[in-house]
This record gives structure tokens, C-alpha cells and sequence, in this order.
């Protein structure tokens, strides 16, 4: 944001964006910015798409758990990301192929942890909240799995392992504790 003249820490960033899942337009209401929320979008697009590109790293144990699961689970995304965002991180994780559908922002009215995109994914694809499991690595995402009714499983990273994952089923260290005999025990 610095080159729109604002200063955001990486506190307010976690709480506005990561924990909360507040969009531009909010963030630009809250601070009373004079600025177009479309530019800070389109800028944004642009040096996301970028990054993704060259900077994108899996969690550690993401193949390997896809692996794992992969016959025998329906596997399927539901993002509160854009599209054009999930498909550049997709690709260039070579993961895009593991999913049988992937659900995105434009697939839901609200975005998490309204459970919106949750929803959707389920009435796309024929099933219930007791079918599915969600994995997730925020509290807002914890939280749209809670208000769908769904199971969760949640797996911090760096960035959010101070958020409360009280709503969880499970917490993990790691995707690499996330095994078929694990899934078939919170069935």
C-alpha cells in the first residue's frame, strides 16, 4: 500500500484481511482514504499475479497429504480468493489438478468466514456437511466451515498461529498429520 501513500502493518494487515476477511472497500472506508478501490484492486491483481508466480511455496506435506487422500476422498477447493489469484498459485504449485472442483470469491455472495463459498461447493457437487471435511489454515476459514455445518481441520502457518481455531475439530502441526486413518477417526 505504500505506493498509494499508506502505511499498514503486518498486525493490521492479519487482523484486516487474514483474520477478518475484509475487503478493499472496507479497508479503505475504515481509514477514510481518498483513494478508488478499483486501482488498489487492479494494482494489487497485478503484483499478486506476479508473486505468485515466482514466490509461491506449498505448505510443507500439501502433496504429499493430496497424495494420501486423493483416492480416497472427493477432493475440492473452496477459496475466498479471486479466480485469476487461486489459478496462478494453482499453477504454479502444479496443484490445480488435484481437485475436482475448485470454487473461488466469484462463486459466493460473501466471503469467509461467512459460509458462503462452503455452500456452494456443496450444492455443486451433491453433498452434505457430514460428506465433507474442511481444511483450513486461518480463523476466518474455520469459521465459514463452522457456520456450514462442516467438520474442520485446522493447520496454522507462520502468519496465522495466534488466530483462535476453537471452532476446529482438530488442530495439527502439520499437514503432514493429516492421514486417511485420521480422517476415517473424526468421521
Amino acid at each position: 500500500m505504500a505506493e498509494f501513500g499508506v502505511d499498514i502493518s503486518d498486525t493490521e494487515y492479519d487482523e484486516h484481511w487474514i483474520r477478518r476477511g475484509l475487503n478493499i472497500d472496507e479497508f479503505v472506508a475504515a481509514r477514510g482514504l481518498d483513494i478508488d478501490p478499483d486501482v488498489i484492486r487492479r494494482d494489487k491483481s497485478v503484483r499478486f499475479g506476479r508473486l505468485a508466480r515466482t514466490e509461491a511455496k506449498p505448505m510443507p506435506g500439501v502433496h504429499a497429504a493430496l497424495e494420501a487422500l486423493r483416492d480416497r476422498r472427493r477432493l475440492v477447493l473452496a477459496t475466498s480468493s479471486h479466480r485469476d489469484a487461486a489459478a496462478a498459485v494453482l499453477d504454479t504449485l502444479a496443484l490445480a489438478g488435484c481437485f475436482e472442483y475448485i470454487a473461488t470469491k466469484e462463486n459466493a455472495t460473501r466471503v469467509k468466514p461467512a459460509p458462503d463459498v462452503h455452500l456452494h461447493v456443496m450444492d455443486t457437487v451433491g453433498l452434505t456437511p457430514g460428506e465433507c471435511l474442511v481444511v483450513e489454515d486461518a480463523e476466518k476459514g474455520v469459521k465459514a466451515a463452522a457456520a456450514a455445518g462442516i467438520r474442520c481441520v485446522a493447520v496454522p502457518n507462520p502468519h496465522t498461529a495466534g488466530h483462535d481455531f476453537s471452532q476446529a475439530t482438530r488442530v495439527l502441526a502439520s499437514l503432514s498429520e493429516l492421514t486417511p486413518d485420521l480422517i476415517d477417526r473424526l468421521e
